[in-house]
């Protein structure tokens, strides 16, 4: 993964618990290094380190770090070297969650070793929304539903995200289920 998403963890961190959490959390990680290059690659298995580390400090579970991070990496990216290519299309949330494959390709242009997820947004026949989710990585679609939730924050759309029991389609790793609610 870019460093980027590793500072956004060190940042969520820092700016919530200090940086005498951090420190420790890159120890019970097993990381010499404690600062990351926002644009430099790093295995991703130093992710997963960090995640399991905040998982163990804080006694909350990795799918909960996950979720609550992605929450954060909404407000977090817009300030990153690469803000102005996170601009999402359109001001909704559908319309954002429709151009989330064309925002990456954005991505793509100036980070050209991004291995970016993948998704497709349909509305189902019930009037909730699917959410289909593809990646290479395993384990973060908690952060998926963070993502969608700060995005409803972001745009004023509050919404009820669930991830579906039953597998997904043919080359998605998940699908999510997403309830808009009224204010």
């Amino acid at each position: 993964m870019y460093g980027m998403v590793n500072q956004g963890v060190q940042t969520f961190i820092t700016n919530n618990y200090g940086e005498d959490d951090w420190l420790d959390i890159c120890h019970r990680a097993g990381l010499s290094d404690r600062h990351f290059e926002g644009v430099l690659m790093y295995p991703d298995d130093v992710t997963y380190k960090l995640v399991g580390a905040i998982s163990d400090k804080y006694d909350l579970s990795a799918e909960k770090v996950l979720q609550v991070f992605g929450d954060f990496w909404v407000d977090f990216s817009k300030a990153t070297e690469i803000g102005a290519l996170l601009r999402f299309g359109g001001e909704s949330l559908l319309e954002r969650l429709d151009t989330l494959n064309e925002m990456h390709a954005r991505i793509k242009m100036s980070m050209p070793h991004l291995n970016p997820p993948s998704f497709e947004f349909e509305e189902a026949e019930d009037g909730s929304y699917k959410l289909h989710y593809a990646s290479d990585r395993e384990g973060l679609e908690p952060m998926v539903i963070g993502l969608v939730e700060g995005l409803g924050r972001e745009t004023g759309q509050p919404v009820s995200i669930t991830q579906d029991p039953v597998p997904a389609h043919e080359g998605f790793r998940a699908t999510f289920t997403l309830q808009l609610e009224t204010c």
